[in-house]
């Protein structure tokens, strides 16, 4: 599955997470290294994955009036649970809206979800994305449809990654 995020796109999405919050430079920052950490968690190198994250990337810094090579990559991609644990705790912290942590949770699920495929390490990356930015589940669930009817008008809700993926990431299923 390929997901185009053209202008309007992204705009409805700011529309659902951020509203008329402002996000600093910092935060965009995080949310550009959080969708990077989503893109290869897995360690698989699906061919959807880079023009997304290259997309939300730019469409960040824009926001920002920042240089997309500003941004780092995030390097190395901690594989280790513990390490990336703690990389999340120190991204989150940078999240200091409810807006910001909102459009990390929702941009990241854009990521894992391109490829159709919820390999567990996505499932709990999910997961701890949710707890350190301290989303409510319910809320995480709103995000997740909301943002899923943006970029796949007329289908689903949320692509259908099976009862074990969605209880994996403890997501709501979608009727």
């Amino acid at each position: 599955m390929s997901i185009e995020i053209d202008d309007a796109k992204f705009q409805k999405i700011l529309d659902i997470t951020v509203g008329e919050q402002r996000l600093e430079p910092q935060e965009l920052r995080a949310i550009v290294q959080l969708v990077q950490l989503a893109a290869a968690i897995d360690l698989d190198d699906d061919p959807a994955e880079p023009p997304l994250v290259q997309a939300l990337t730019s469409r960040l810094c824009a926001l920002g009036g920042l240089a997309t090579e500003a941004i780092p990559p995030l390097s190395p991609i901690p594989t280790d649970g513990e390490e990336r644990a703690a990389r999340i705790a120190m991204l989150a912290r940078c999240l200091v809206t409810s807006a910001g942590r909102e459009l990390a949770f929702g941009l990241a699920y854009l990521v894992i979800v391109v490829d159709l495929e919820l390999a567990p390490v996505e499932g709990d990356l999910l997961e701890q994305l949710q707890h350190q930015l301290a989303i409510p589940r319910p809320r995480a669930g709103d995000l997740v449809e909301a943002i899923a009817r943006v970029v796949t008008p007329g289908e689903a809700a949320v692509p259908d990654l099976g009862t074990s993926a969605r209880r994996a990431a403890r997501l709501p299923s979608v009727p």
